[in-house]
């Protein structure tokens, strides 16, 4: 019997094993991955699916959620989003729905959350049920220049759209200002981690 919940600490090890499995050892030169360097996922939105057998429960699939930005590049601001990905299941386990599952349950914890607009780099053949469309003809960068043109997004009508010209970038859980802003520091113009 497979079950479905939220990932938990101890689960990390059987993740990743999952994960190389799923995509192998060239996972991490993958753009998206990069957006994930010294960030940590969203813990309430990271689900498992979980095969429980005589042996214990081991980790068949998963999915998670990363925080990202979407700089438009001719406003020079920020939109925030989430980063979906990776979703895997297991390789004997696949076209048994575990990740349709996975993507209908974590989608929608999202959207309990709060969260209005995810990205994922994927096939839109696939993704298209749960909502998302391709990102072109915006022009949008992902780090290192690839996979643009699998980028995809989902977001209410009702959102602004995203920008014409943008690039994605990792959020950071301290925003840097221009110390020009911050008083007392007027002449030096270094950035400086605001509180």
């Amino acid at each position: 019997m497979i079950s479905f919940d939220q990932e938990r600490p101890f689960d990390k090890a059987q993740v990743e094993a999952l994960l190389d499995a799923a995509f192998g050892p060239d996972r991490f030169n993958k753009s998206s991955y990069s957006l994930r360097e010294n960030v940590a996922p969203v813990a309430s939105l990271s689900r498992v699916a979980r095969m429980n057998g005589d042996s214990g429960a081991r980790i068949v699939g998963t999915v998670r959620f990363w925080p990202i930005l979407v700089r438009d590049l001719i406003r020079g601001s920020d939109m925030e989003a989430l980063l979906l990905g990776p979703l895997a299941v297991a390789p004997g386990m696949q076209s048994h729905g575990i990740g349709a599952e996975l993507m209908n349950r974590s989608i929608a914890a999202a959207t309990a959350e709060g969260h209005k607009r995810i990205l994922l780099v994927g096939d839109i053949g696939y993704y298209s049920r749960f909502g998302f469309k391709n990102v072109l003809p915006n022009y949008i960068t992902l780090p290192g220049g690839r996979d643009a043109r699998r980028l995809l997004v989902r977001q209410p009508t009702s959102l602004s759209s995203l920008p014409g010209v943008g690039k994605i970038i990792p959020a950071q859980p301290q925003r840097v200002k221009p110390a020009a802003v911050l008083a007392g520091d007027y002449d030096r113009g270094l950035p400086v981690v605001a509180a």
